[in-house]
Parts: structure tokens; sequence; C-alpha cells
């Protein structure tokens, strides 16, 4: 099974969630697994696609969006699951409804593919909150057997 991880990131908490994701999928003996930016790819010969945003100014990047719409038919026939970086993780569950409306969704309306799974993860200003590694490598050890 091939796996690709396509994230963009501004300072580096997406790629860093992004790296958890891609070591927890090296664990399986039968996933090889990849990670690249939106501008990185160049064929859709995956089986599974992870895409990431983190969240400025109340959006997902404009490259993974653009990347998502101006993609649509590739995306057809593959299995998607969707992730973003937030700050608004901070406010704990009352901010869930919001963020699935708000953030989620843009990335959501525009996964012409089978979607399997949406997640966002608490994001962080400087030093990486490494706390979030365990919730991270849950998330796409479920992804894996939804895909199943």
């Amino acid at each position: 099974m091939k796996v690709c991880i396509i994230y963009d990131t501004k300072r580096g908490s997406t790629e860093q969630i992004a790296t958890w994701m891609m070591e927890e999928l090296k664990g399986f003996d039968e996933i090889k697994v990849e990670m690249k930016r939106p501008s990185e790819i160049s064929n859709f010969d995956y089986d599974l696609f992870i895409i990431g945003s983190p969240i400025y100014w109340e959006k997902p990047m404009k490259s993974v969006v653009d990347f998502l719409s101006s993609n649509r038919d590739n995306f057809k026939d593959k299995k998607v699951a969707i992730f973003v970086v937030c700050i608004a993780e901070i406010f704990g569950k009352s901010t869930e409804k919001y963020i699935k409306n708000h953030y989620l969704k843009t990335l959501e309306e525009n996964v012409s593919g089978s979607l399997i799974k949406s997640k966002s993860f608490k994001g962080w200003l400087r030093k990486p909150d490494y706390r979030q590694e365990k919730n991270v490598k849950k998330w796409v050890r479920e992804v894996m057997k939804k895909y199943e």
C-alpha cells in the first residue's frame, strides 16, 4: 500500500505533525509512505492521501485549498483523510463545531474522492507540543483502520 502525506506549513507545526504520521505509518510492514508539499506532487499513484494544512487568518492555507480544487479529477477515485492544525484547539470541546464548520469544511468540500476521516490538531507557536504526538499517531492508526 502506498500512502502520501501532503501538507504545507509556515512555522513548522504542520510539518512536525505530518512527520509524526509518517513515523507511525513506517511501523506498518505493508505500507510505503512519502511526505510532500503540494508543489512536489507530480503523480497520484497512491492508495491513500492524508492532506493537512495549518490555519492562518481563520482559513486553511491557500496552497492546500488550491491543490485540492485543481486536482479534483486526480482524487476522484482515491481515499483521502484531512487534517488541520490550529490554535483554536486550546479552547477545548467548545470549539469543535466551529473548527469543523470553518476550517475542516473548506478542505472537505474540495475532496472529490472518498473522504474517510478528518481531524483538527492543536498547534503551537514556538516550541513543538510533544503531547500532541500521541494524538497524531492514534489518529493515523484510526485512518488506516477506516481504509481497510
